[in-house]
């Protein structure tokens, strides 16, 4: 089977099956064709500002062009044109099997497949190394869904494009993955989660080795592989053994902060909380880093999206604060994708209400040991718990 699927690769590989003449002949045509008035007057439909033409319009202007040609070889021209990808069927939807012929004797109007300032499934075809329907998993207010979509995987173009269906004329999302990472995503069985500073899309496939086929094509087209956390919280025997990411995509192990002092917290730039919450975590970053207090960011938009910006919005935003600790990249702090250091935390210091974390601005302290010490609830202000930031900053290490 090939790796392309989809009407517009099947028919195309259709059109790649007829003579060298005749393709010739409908290359030199396509141009002519869609410059003509059979698209000039003849709108889809009363709200829609893309023009069509009858397909046996279509056919006229191909007679025009051929004089000494048959009707019936126009037809076949014309049913080419659609095979080339040059235009298609206005509202064909979704179907189950590929059309790859008789459209000139149709009803239906036909549309250039290129339309300015979209992006369409011809459009990305050159250069695709992977293409198919998959399970598209979206979370929403009412929770997490899963539809079909149709995923485009583009080596030349180093992007992945979703499409509502496999001849839709315009994405519905597209990642770059020259700057993306790629990894299996335990959240939805057969699971794959494509992500990068702007974006993210998760997707399953069918089966393992579907899910796989998917991963090393988006490996191919530019994207980085990254190794999927599966913690066990109960196995990890300190905050040392974890590691994550920073906004540029390296690797980060807490052993870096061995021997220190560490503040977790989970931040948001649109919260009710962020007003009071940055300045006094740059006022302790300020008095007790060099005593040896690491403060540890981790934007989250998992709370009423409070954090929806880009790492570059971020960073943009939190300067008014002059924040000078680390930001991890954007992540969830509850659920199946949620980050190791925060599935850890949960499990060693759970809250009042359970194992998670309830809302922006929850505060998780490490000692110098990487033993997890105590959590502070989102309106605990970082200077309310000031002394035990001093009580462990006197502390001396066990080992280093």
């Amino acid at each position: 089977m090939s790796a392309l699927q989809g009407r517009v690769f099947d028919r195309f590989r259709q059109f790649q099956k007829l003579s060298p003449s005749v393709q010739e002949q409908v290359n030199g045509l396509t141009d002519k064709v869609l410059a003509s008035n059979a698209f000039a007057n003849q709108s889809v439909s009363m709200f829609s500002s893309v023009y069509g033409a009858k397909p046996a319009q279509l056919v006229d202007v191909v007679l025009k062009e051929l004089t000494d040609a048959k009707r019936e070889d126009a037809e076949k021209i014309v049913d080419a044109l659609v095979l080339k990808g040059a235009v298609t069927l206005h509202n064909e939807g979704r179907a189950t099997a590929s059309q790859i012929d008789g459209f000139a004797a149709g009803k239906t109007i036909l549309v250039p497949t290129s339309v300015k300032d979209t992006t369409s499934v011809w459009d990305v075809r050159e250069g695709a190394i992977q293409a198919g329907v998959l399970k598209r998993s979206t979370k929403s207010m009412l929770g997490v869904t899963n539809k079909d979509a149709y995923y485009v995987a583009n080596d030349q173009r180093k992007a992945l494009y979703v499409f509502d269906s496999d001849v839709a004329r315009d994405a519905t999302a597209q990642l770059d993955l020259a700057q993306a990472s790629v990894q299996f995503d335990s959240s939805v069985e057969h699971g794959v989660k494509v992500s990068n500073s702007t974006a993210s899309e998760v997707f399953a496939a069918e089966s393992k080795e579907k899910a796989e086929e998917w991963l090393n094509s988006i490996i191919n087209a530019g994207a980085t592989y990254r190794e999927a956390f599966n913690l066990d919280a109960e196995s990890v025997k300190s905050f040392y053994e974890l590691k994550d990411y920073d906004m540029q995509g390296a690797e980060v192990p807490m052993s870096k902060y061995k021997g220190k002092v560490v503040l977790v917290v989970n931040v948001s730039s649109l919260c009710g909380l962020t007003p009071t919450n940055y300045p006094e975590l740059t006022k302790l970053d300020e008095m007790y880093r060099d005593q040896g207090l690491e403060i540890l960011a981790f934007p989250c938009n998992q709370f009423n999206s409070q954090e929806p910006g880009t790492h570059e919005e971020i960073m943009e935003f939190v300067k008014q604060y002059n924040c000078k600790f680390p930001f991890f990249e954007k992540h969830d702090v509850n659920g199946a994708n949620a980050r190791p250091v925060f599935t850890y935390l949960k499990a060693k210091l759970p809250g009042s209400f359970g194992n998670f974390v309830k809302w922006n601005f929850t505060k998780f302290l490490v000692d110098r040991n990487g033993v997890p010490y105590k959590r502070y609830a989102p309106k605990d202000l970082p200077f309310s718990f000031e002394e035990d930031i001093k009580t462990l900053l006197a502390q001396i290490p066990s080992e280093l």
